[in-house]
């Protein structure tokens, strides 16, 4: 009987434990992270002129083979207590069209963002969440040059969560397994048939992570 004890206590031990880090975890307000993998700034760039059909096109975002390190959490976060939740947050400051549709360029565009997706790798896996935000950005005319047309974009932020799986996912492949790239990939959609033939591109702005459930 008195060798179970010891077996009895840490069994105790650990629950309590689990159990004082899911109650601290609960008072962890969310954290957010300002500009996550240096993306301010960054343009999405386009894949192809945008087509007829609904004036639709994909713009996309890569590292491409510039890393960056894992994060690391504070030492001093105790029971080992981390985020089951992630938030992506990203807005437009500007968006350039380019091609012979600027000879007529709209002083105005209204373009939705039809769907999205944020993508990390490393040497062991990658892990991505995706969704379709269906927000609208509204663009402003500011120039026009040979070619291109420059427009000023509406401060709307697009959002993208992920769901519990998926960050704990994307939590491990941004904490572990070394040097880490990223990706960014939407559909857009404008409301002007004369833009078709034409390439729109995007530069982000307001880019952060949001990170919550800590348990």
């Amino acid at each position: 009987m008195k060798r179970t004890l010891p077996l009895i206590a840490a069994l105790t031990l650990a629950t309590t434990l689990a159990s004082c880090g899911k109650i601290v975890g609960s008072l962890v307000p969310p954290q957010t992270v300002e500009n996550p993998a240096g993306l301010d700034g960054k343009v999405l760039a386009p894949s192809s002129p945008l087509t007829i059909e609904s004036v639709r096109g994909d713009v996309s975002y890569s590292t491409n083979g510039s890393t960056f390190d894992d994060v690391k959490f504070p030492d001093n976060i105790p029971f080992g207590i981390r985020p089951h939740g992630v938030e992506f947050q990203a807005g437009f400051s500007e968006a350039v069209v380019m091609g012979p549709c600027t000879v007529a360029a709209p002083a105005t565009v209204a373009v939705t963002l039809k769907s999205l997706k944020l993508e990390v790798r490393d040497a062991a896996g990658k892990a991505s969440f995706s969704s379709q935000p269906n927000v609208t950005f509204t663009l402003t005319r500011s120039a026009v040059a040979a070619g291109s047309a420059t427009y000023a974009v509406s401060d709307t932020q697009a959002s993208l969560k992920a769901t519990s799986a998926e960050s704990d996912a994307f939590i491990k492949t941004l904490t572990e397994g070394g040097a880490n790239e990223a990706s960014l990939n939407a559909t857009i959609s404008a409301d002007q048939n004369s833009l078709a033939g034409c390439t729109m591109s995007f530069k982000l702005r307001g880019v952060k992570v949001i990170l919550s459930n800590f348990s």
